[in-house]
């Protein structure tokens, strides 16, 4: 066995190894394929931002994968912590150790002070986070996937548990929802806000609006400082093919139209990416076509109220508008999260509105040391 640096020949390797992995694993949701291969083009060869290891046998059949760079981390307050990334590997701690073990020699030789994981590149909101509980059904869009063994090969390695995170699934029943409709107009009436749907005709203003709430909301608790309106700007790019308007709603003030909250969430498209194989080829996108109108899953994925209208109702009033919209679209399953595990507001929020714990993720540290020493 040996762990070789990912080159412009091996990128196919890499990219192609989760298929082998998962092949008998019906709850596996491939990486679209060309868009992965053009992202890790751009980090290795062109910005050169990341490195990627491969553990190759004697025959050249790829046995682990993994994805790292160094960049600050404000929960472990340095400017230098290793962030690593769509780590994939058999079952055999030989393999993951030298793996992982090549990765923290190259990341102290970088200066990083820390290790931490998993982390997506560019966005610490997707598939964040190893899978830790949850296995049961497959993943909704953008969360993680896991061999449940993950855990244990992190572990033995000397990982360390970080935080978890949480994955809620809404469970709906009629009396419930009676008092979140009561909760959400006495919110509306004593607040004196309303909810509106992203206008995607004025969608500067609603970026912008979006950030701000997100700016003002964010605390120590969350992973990452608030996005900028341009990377706002470049996800909705992105994601413009997955986005439904009627599930991107706005709280705003009634006397300005301030932004005081927002919520936002995705059709689970992972149900179409299972059956495309991740290839956009031809058969890929007549797929896309047919399965995209059969979805009916979707995932919160964001939250935030700004502080004077916490604990006050708002978020139980997005939900309810939310809720509206789902059953307008044969909505029948939804998940909400990921939430970190000591934001108790936001964990109790989804709680009170019929969230159920149903998936945790596991972001991991190792101390390298000051430096990159161990």
């Amino acid at each position: 066995m040996e762990i070789v640096s990912v080159d412009k020949k091996l990128i196919r390797k890499f990219v192609d190894f989760p298929d082998e992995l998962y092949r008998d694993d019906a709850c596996y949701v491939p990486y679209m394929k060309a868009d992965l291969t053009r992202t890790l083009k751009k980090l290795l060869l062109e910005e050169k931002s990341y490195t990627a290891l491969l553990a190759l046998d004697d025959g050249g059949r790829v046995l682990a994968r993994v994805l790292f760079t160094v960049a600050r981390n404000k929960q472990l307050n340095t400017e230098k912590c290793g962030f690593f990334s769509m780590y994939e590997c058999v079952e055999d701690d030989t393999v993951s150790h030298a793996i992982l073990s090549r990765m923290r020699e190259l990341l102290a030789a970088q200066g990083a002070e820390y290790i931490s994981g998993t982390y997506f590149p560019y966005d610490q909101d997707n598939r964040r986070g190893i899978m830790v509980q949850g296995f049961d059904r497959a993943p909704l869009i953008f969360t993680s996937y896991n061999p449940p063994y993950y855990n244990d090969q992190m572990v033995r390695f000397g990982f360390e548990k970080d935080a978890d995170t949480y994955e809620y699934t809404m469970r709906r029943c009629e009396e419930n929802e009676r008092r979140i409709e009561k909760v959400s107009a006495f919110a509306l009436k004593r607040c004196k806000v309303h909810i509106d749907r992203v206008d995607f005709q004025n969608i500067d203003r609603d970026v912008h609006d979006f950030q701000s709430v997100m700016q003002v909301a964010t605390n120590e608790i969350i992973y990452q400082d608030a996005p900028t309106e341009e990377a706002l700007k470049a996800i909705l790019k992105e994601w413009k093919s997955f986005l439904n308007r009627d599930f991107i709603l706005i709280a705003r003030r009634d006397a300005d139209n301030a932004p005081v909250g927002i919520l936002m969430a995705i059709p689970d498209y992972f149900q179409v990416f299972r059956k495309m194989r991740g290839k956009t080829d031809l058969r890929g996108l007549l797929t896309m076509a047919l399965e995209r109108k059969k979805i009916r899953a979707v995932r919160g994925m964001l939250q935030y109220v700004i502080p004077e209208y916490q604990n006050k109702g708002v978020i139980a009033a997005l939900y309810c508008a939310f809720m509206h919209m789902v059953d307008k679209h044969g909505v029948d399953y939804i998940e909400a999260g990921t939430i970190m595990e000591n934001n108790d507001a936001s964990n109790s929020a989804i709680r009170a509105i019929g969230g159920e714990l149903s998936r945790i993720y596991r972001i991991y540290t190792m101390k390298l040391g000051k430096g990159g020493t161990e």
